[in-house]
């Protein structure tokens, strides 16, 4: 074992009592694929595991958009499925996992991990419409990756609150991308560090891959892809967070923001033309999220 590995395995090891153990419902959600009376009857089960899941399924699915004029509330998981469709359910039920994640740290005004949460649905939703519009039949696997991308943020915050907080004033103050600031000064990169925590949490391989490489953009640099379908998720979700960034959904704690990777438009086929209309569609899909994603918050 490197000594980098010995030190992220430190962190990841000192986390086990400070961050709740979820691969069971992750890995469980992200099976739920294809199969509809599957899909149904699994979700049941992570019903009875997590409630909380349950009632956001509620709160969203009596919503005036959802019931479109019905008199009755909502009130079974059934009705709910059928009201929103089963993808949508499975992403609530995402969403809600992952936000248990981002709660309990006190960080500068500016910045929030339920504020990282928003952010890290945008890069969700933004990978799966650009996984769509590509036609990679990729669009569950690019919703999940984009959901975790930014793990390795909460993991450091929840190490060291304090030197999280400090780190992230310091890249403000220096006007420098998070990314660029850790990998110059040698700090704990949260790239690697999200990757790390996927591989001792047990969750998809992918998951850990796109988390690990989501802010490289040469493919040769990504030495451990031998994948061609992997390679592109990733280019994907590296696309996705640059233009949630630019959008300015949520806040990741990146205050410099770059312009579309030449590079990685030209690996997937798009002109400025497909880039801007990708853009203006997901500005749409953002604004008609915020009412529903505004309900995973408290009161």
């Amino acid at each position: 074992m490197s000594k980098q590995d010995t030190e992220y395995e430190i962190i990841v090891n000192s986390l086990k009592g400070n961050l709740p153990s979820i691969p069971v419902v992750m890995n469980e959600l992200m099976t739920v694929i294809s199969d509809h009376d599957a899909a149904l009857y699994a979700l049941r089960d992570l019903l009875k595991m997590d409630h909380s899941i349950f009632a956001q399924l509620l709160r969203v699915a009596n919503t005036h958009e959802h019931r479109q004029g019905l008199s009755s509330r909502i009130t079974g998981i059934d009705d709910a499925v059928q009201i929103l469709g089963l993808e949508k359910v499975k992403r609530i039920a995402l969403n809600t996992t992952i936000l248990t994640l981002f709660k309990g740290a006190n960080l500068p005004v500016e910045f929030s991990l339920e504020s990282l949460w928003l952010h890290s649905v945008g890069v969700a939703l933004a990978s799966s419409t650009l996984a769509e519009e590509l036609n990679t039949g990729m669009e569950d696997q690019a919703y999940t990756c984009g959901l975790l991308h930014d793990l390795g943020k909460v993991a450091k915050c929840k190490f060291d609150q304090k030197l999280f907080s400090k780190h992230l004033k310091s890249t403000w103050d220096k006007n420098i991308d998070c990314h660029d600031w850790e990998t110059q000064g040698k700090h704990i990169r949260h790239d690697l560090l999200g990757s790390y925590l996927a591989r001792s949490w047990g969750i998809s391989s992918k998951v850990e891959t796109v988390t690990k490489w989501h802010h490289e953009e040469d493919r040769s640099k990504r030495h451990d892809i031998d994948d061609n379908e992997v390679q592109k998720l990733v280019d994907i979700v590296y696309l996705a967070n640059g233009t949630i960034h630019r959008l300015g959904f949520g806040n990741s704690g990146h205050k410099v923001i770059k312009p579309p990777s030449k590079l990685i438009l030209r690996r997937l086929r798009m002109d400025d033309n497909d880039y801007q209309n990708y853009e203006e569609k997901l500005s749409q899909i953002l604004e008609m999220e915020a009412e529903n994603l505004a309900l995973f918050q408290p009161a």
